[in-house]
């Protein structure tokens, strides 16, 4: 019964986190085109959408037809991640004439506040961004069948991720808060895709601007191929328990693709209407796939209580088994979780504007 609940709290989760992650890389891919062409474009929600299906649907064709070749899209990724993230914090650090303020950059939380909420519990809820990176050891996880040694590769890959993933944020982060000069470039809506600004501000350079988000764009597109491997493994391995509506349909695999194709168009049909809800309200999309956290790490929290509540006797030890150990990180990883997703849900001023928004 918990596997049930905790398979598809998950599902919707990832489904979520699909819709946001192509909806970014659709910014992305319009923000390219804008960058050449600032004096004549105006930006509207459609092009986002439009741009949402094909590379929608490009991914999910990628994933049936060329199964064999998706480790190789996750390997360039790596590469444009930790290459393409080098160049991307020399070119920000060195090109600006202009660098924001020790201040700006430290000790301007409070002045720069616009939230409405106060100090603390801003920082709190702006740990919604950074706790989205939840998917990067989550989604590895959905393929742990098709590794040859689990057990032993999965926490190395989750490890490498983790670490790797801290470093290079940390430093892009500061790196991109002392590239900005102009703060209101971070206050724009759904549509539009901030970080081009900022660029645009350190480089003062329309190529150079351009260089920088089609790196982030190339990167983009290989997680969105990932994700759409990730979701549609998941609703497969559903299937193949009996856990969703008509179980031997999607429980299929085409054995000449060596891919669960039934599953995967289900996926990206799904995924298609998510993206088409911008175009009636922003905001209730951002609540959306801001749910893609609280159901994420509810899927988890499940599971780790579980395990605390059984003394671990039916988890399986493995080469990385922590012993006792466990049993008290699991326990505070339950509390973090319960802590922090009640302050996502905590966002009154948030649902008044999706509520204002829905009857507009």
């Amino acid at each position: 019964m918990l596997g049930f609940f905790t398979g598809w709290i998950n599902f919707y989760g990832w489904m979520f986190d699909l819709a946001s992650l192509v909806q970014i890389t659709a910014n992305v891919a319009v923000q390219l085109y804008a960058t050449y062409h600032q004096g004549t474009y105006v930006p509207e929600a459609w092009h986002i959408y439009v741009t949402y299906i094909a590379l929608l649907w490009l991914s999910t064709l990628f994933v049936i037809f060329a199964n064999r070749l998706v480790p190789y899209t996750q390997t360039a990724g790596m590469f444009f991640v930790i290459v393409g993230g080098i160049i991307t914090i020399i070119v920000i650090a060195a090109m600006p004439k202009t660098h924001a303020s020790n201040h700006f950059v430290w000790a301007s939380f409070n002045e720069n506040n616009l939230t409405g909420w106060q100090g603390g519990v801003a920082f709190l809820l702006g740990v919604l961004n950074g706790a989205f990176t939840i998917g990067t050891p989550d989604a590895i996880t959905h393929i742990a069948e098709e590794l040859p040694n689990p057990k032993r590769d999965l926490p190395r890959a989750i490890g490498l991720q983790i670490s790797l993933g801290f470093l290079y944020a940390f430093v892009f982060a500061i790196a991109l808060s002392y590239a900005i000069t102009d703060i209101s470039q971070l206050q724009g809506g759904i549509n539009t895709y901030p970080l081009a600004g900022i660029y645009q501000q350190a480089t003062q350079s329309i190529p150079a601007t351009f260089g920088l988000l089609f790196i982030l764009f190339l990167t983009s597109i290989c997680c969105c191929v990932g994700t759409v491997l990730t979701n549609s493994r998941t609703y497969w391995a559903l299937a193949r328990d009996n856990a969703v509506p008509f179980s031997p349909f999607f429980g299929q695999v085409n054995e000449s693709l060596s891919c669960p194709v039934q599953a995967t168009i289900f996926v990206c049909l799904f995924a298609t209407g998510l993206g088409a809800i911008p175009l009636g309200s922003s905001s209730a999309f951002l609540a959306l796939t801001g749910s893609f956290i609280v159901l994420t790490t509810v899927s988890y929290a499940i599971p780790f209580t579980a395990n605390v509540v059984t003394g671990r006797k039916y988890f399986p030890p493995g080469p990385f088994h922590l012993g006792k150990l466990g049993n008290v990180i699991n326990l505070i990883a339950v509390l973090l979780i319960a802590v922090f997703d009640i302050f996502f849900f905590f966002r009154k001023k948030h649902w008044s504007i999706v509520l204002i928004n829905l009857n507009t």
